[in-house]
């Protein structure tokens, strides 16, 4: 889709304030009316088209990315400020993410064999979608809306975060280039230009990612015309160590779940529940592997861990830390810096462990969003739990143990929309099988599996008088 240039929004690199990521077109009134009212035009011949010829249009999409795009991979760790190889893999998934969206799609459209009861049923796209897409991965967690929304029929409107709006947009371009017009935008903007797209009539559905504040505001919007949503919003997500596991092997791999982006993931590990008399052994391990992090520039190759993507995450972080040392809190600071002379220049933080943190301590119940882990000792197993629980997140959870069968007795416990155990991360069969959504505050809905292709259908009833058949 094409659109008048009114704006345009610097967007900065993270790690280096004094250069410019790149430049793109802020959308105006007139420019976010427009697009609503093409894809709203383009929505019924969509839909018409079926499910066959639209999964066609994908999978052609999903060849365009089958070799990973490094200038795109690049422009993602200048924008987000993710170290490359991760922003190579981001980019690399779009393909799978399209196919994945196309085999889930045909399943749940196949039309059911006549029963002979004259009662069927069917699904429906809703229209217009708009997908509001956040910084931290803004290429996955846009994919994960579009191929679902854009199979079952509907178009799609993305927005993405104007904190990280470059890749993703230049992405998206190109799939909608195999696509009809109207079929599949992108406006680009801060919040007013949300609120626009949220509130235009011709829009039937909202599917945002990012956080409770926005979300409030989101629902608001929606509620005046009733408009459908869907939200992935904040985790605060905690993993429960057992008495019997492997404390070494669990201390690494929950440092890794914990700091992946700077611990800038929705459902990054944010809290850890040790046994008290393990406190100390676990603590020193997971300090070991913390403190084996580079923190530099994403692409600097030496890097293993990059800055924070804006200014209030990385104050928020930087106020955690100042309130805990006000409180007598035991602050561990670690990893190397890889340039200390350009550390001012960007939004760096190097990673902390909290030792035996207060459970009640904000570091603890609410979501840091930063390199910052704080560790508290528990000394019954059901007190874990009751802690673990104890907040109003509950996206997803982790318990560690030699004990498979224990481990999900504990899982069976937890408010979570996913436990793992002894990992904390979707496995590709995971990816496919596992709906991804948030209990409690943590979320409206689902993605990914099947459930994330029917958040993007309505049902449709058709029954035949018994004498009309």
């Amino acid at each position: 889709m094409t659109m008048t240039r009114v704006a345009q929004l610097e967007v900065r690199d993270p790690g280096r304030f004094d250069e410019v990521a790149g430049v793109i077109a802020v959308a105006s009134p007139g420019e976010i009316d427009r697009a609503a009212r093409e894809a709203d035009a383009a929505a019924l011949p969509w839909a018409a088209v079926g499910a066959d010829a639209r999964a066609e249009a994908l999978l052609a999409a999903a060849r365009d990315f089958d070799e990973v795009d490094g200038a795109v991979a690049e422009l993602l760790t200048r924008e987000n400020g993710s170290v490359l190889p991760v922003s190579r893999r981001e980019v690399s998934l779009v393909p799978h993410l399209l196919r994945m969206a196309v085999d889930l799609g045909l399943e749940a459209l196949a039309e059911p064999a006549d029963d002979g009861t004259g009662i069927s049923l069917r699904r429906r796209p809703y229209g217009v979608v708009a997908c509001i897409v956040p910084w931290n991965a803004p290429v996955v967690l846009a994919l994960q809306k579009v191929g679902p929304a854009l199979v079952a029929g509907n178009t799609v409107i993305v927005k993405p975060s104007p904190n990280a709006p470059l890749a993703v947009t230049r992405i998206l371009e190109r799939i909608g280039a195999r696509l009809p017009d109207g079929v599949l935008s992108v406006v680009n903007g801060a919040g007013e230009v949300g609120s626009a797209l949220v509130a235009h009539p011709a829009v039937r559905k909202v599917s945002f990612t990012g956080g409770e504040a926005v979300a409030r505001q989101i629902m608001t919007l929606a509620a005046e015309s009733f408009t459908r949503v869907h939200f992935e919003l904040g985790g605060n997500d905690p993993a429960i160590v057992l008495d019997d596991a492997d404390v070494g092997a669990a201390a690494e791999a929950i440092v890794s779940h914990a700091f992946r982006r700077s611990g800038q993931v929705c459902y990054a590990i944010k809290r850890v529940y040790v046994p008290r008399r393990l406190l100390d052994d676990f603590s020193d391990a997971a300090f070991a592997a913390m403190d084996r992090f580079v923190v530099g520039h994403g692409l600097d190759p030496d890097a293993t861990m990059g800055p924070v993507n804006n200014a209030a995450q990385f104050e928020r972080v930087r106020r955690l830390h100042d309130g805990l040392r006000e409180r007598g809190a035991r602050v561990e600071t670690g990893g190397v810096r890889l340039d200390p002379e350009g550390w001012e220049r960007g939004w760096y933080l190097q990673p902390s462990l909290v030792r035996d943190a207060d459970p009640l301590d904000e570091v603890v119940t609410g979501e840091q969003f930063g390199p910052i882990l704080p560790v508290v000792g528990y000394d019954e197993e059901t007190d874990a739990v009751a802690e673990a629980n104890g907040t109003e997140y509950g996206l997803c959870a982790s318990v560690w143990s030699a004990d498979l069968d224990r481990a999900r007795a504990v899982a069976e416990r937890l408010e979570a929309g996913i436990t793992f155990i002894n990992e904390h991360a979707l496995s590709p069969a995971g990816r496919r099988a596992l709906p991804f959504g948030g209990v409690k505050r943590s979320g409206i809905g689902w993605e990914g599996a099947s459930a994330g292709i029917d958040e993007y259908l309505q049902f449709h009833g058709i029954q035949a008088a018994e004498a009309a058949r």
